[in-house]
């Protein structure tokens, strides 16, 4: 869990550099590294405003050529935390995030770890595999290409279909 302690927090503005690990943000180790969160919290008597800057190194496969390749990636995201009265139950907006008088922690591994899914492109291209070649064209294949059990198979079909004309 990526908590923050609000206890000690004053009003005013604060900045925070985190490096949580795969495990506080619930994600897959082998999929993302070196993740880095910058935090920004404008801090007011009954309301936390949360600026969330992520970045980390995600393992991808591409989508032309099904090769393992690394890429950075970052996104930002924020969020409001107001007394529970103050958010509309009928919007359900997710920019709003109840906050109870008296409240110690902040639980902000949900919006870090989604802000990072969200960004992962949704191409997914490995360097150099643009200027790959991709079959465009196919045909009947040839003697050398058909799997030899395919020949069994079809001598049981042609045996059958002559079976069938006799009756």
């Amino acid at each position: 869990m990526l908590k923050i302690d609000i206890r000690s927090l004053e009003a005013g503005v604060h900045e925070m550099d985190l490096s949580p690990t795969s495990e506080d943000i619930d994600v897959e180790s082998d999929k993302f590294a070196n993740i880095r969160a910058l935090i920004r919290l404008d801090i007011t008597s009954n309301r936390i405003f949360a600026q969330i800057k992520v970045s980390a190194i995600a393992s991808l496969v591409c989508d032309r050529t099904l090769v393992d390749f690394d890429q950075p990636v970052w996104g930002s995201h924020a969020v409001c935390y107001v007394p529970p009265g103050d958010i509309d139950a009928e919007s359900e907006n997710d920019d709003f995030l109840p906050l109870k008088a008296g409240a110690e922690e902040i639980d902000l591994s949900e919006i870090v770890r989604d802000t990072l899914f969200l960004s992962v492109p949704i191409k997914k291209i490995a360097p150099g595999a643009k200027d790959e070649d991709i079959p465009s064209s196919f045909g009947e294949p040839t003697e050398s290409d058909i799997d030899p059990r395919w020949r069994a198979l079809e001598s049981l079909r042609s045996e059958s279909e002559g079976e069938s004309s006799k009756t």
